[in-house]
C-alpha cells in the first residue's frame, strides 16, 4: 500500500473512533445484565459520549452521526422509536452551542455543564415517554438514571480524553 493511501487509511480510522466508541456504549447499555431493577434505571452511556465528542470534537460524531447512535440505541434498548435519538440530537446541539462557554474551563465546570445537560434531557425523555404512553410515568427510575450518568461521567469522560490524546499523538508520530 502506498504511503499516501495508508494515511488517508489511518485518518479515516481515527475520524471513526468517537462514533465508534459512541456506538459500542450504545452496544453496552443493550446488554442484558442480570440485576434485579437495573434496567429502568440504567447510566444512559451514549448521552455521555455524545455530550463529550459535541464539545470537543464535534467535526468527529456530526449530527447525522448523532442520529444513527440514537436510532441504533432506541432500536436496541425497545423504547419508542425515536425518542432517544431526538434527545441525543437536542443534547449535540446544546453542547455544541455551549463550546465557547465551556471548553478551556476546569472540569468541574464541563461537568457543571453535562449535570445540566443531563437532567433536562431526562426530563424531556420522561415527558416524551409519559406522552406516547398517554399517561405519567413515574419520574423516580428517570431521575436514578440521570444520577447515574452524571456519577459516570468522569469516568468515561477521562476515558474518552485519553483516546482522544493517544489518536493525536499517533496522528502526529
Amino acid at each position: 500500500m502506498k504511503p499516501q493511501i495508508r494515511q488517508r487509511a489511518d485518518r479515516f480510522a481515527r475520524s471513526l473512533t468517537p462514533l465508534l466508541l459512541t456506538l459500542a456504549l450504545a452496544l453496552v447499555a443493550a446488554l442484558p445484565f442480570r440485576v434485579p431493577y437495573f434496567p429502568p434505571v440504567a447510566p444512559f452511556l451514549v448521552l455521555i459520549a455524545v455530550y463529550y465528542w459535541s464539545l470537543y470534537r464535534p467535526e468527529l460524531l456530526p449530527a447525522p452521526a448523532v442520529l444513527l447512535v440514537g436510532v441504533v440505541h432506541d432500536v436496541l434498548g425497545g423504547g419508542p422509536l425515536g425518542l432517544g435519538a431526538l434527545t441525543l440530537l437536542l443534547v449535540h446541539g446544546v453542547a455544541r452551542s455551549q463550546r465557547s462557554v465551556l471548553l478551556g474551563k476546569s472540569f468541574a465546570v464541563e461537568w457543571w455543564g453535562f449535570m445540566l445537560i443531563a437532567v433536562a434531557a431526562a426530563a424531556v425523555m420522561w415527558l416524551l415517554a409519559a406522552l406516547y404512553h398517554v399517561s405519567l410515568i413515574d419520574p423516580l427510575p428517570v431521575a436514578v438514571q440521570a444520577f447515574l450518568t452524571i456519577a459516570l461521567y468522569p469516568v468515561l469522560s477521562w476515558l474518552f480524553a485519553r483516546s482522544a490524546r493517544v489518536l493525536v499523538q499517533e496522528a502526529q508520530a
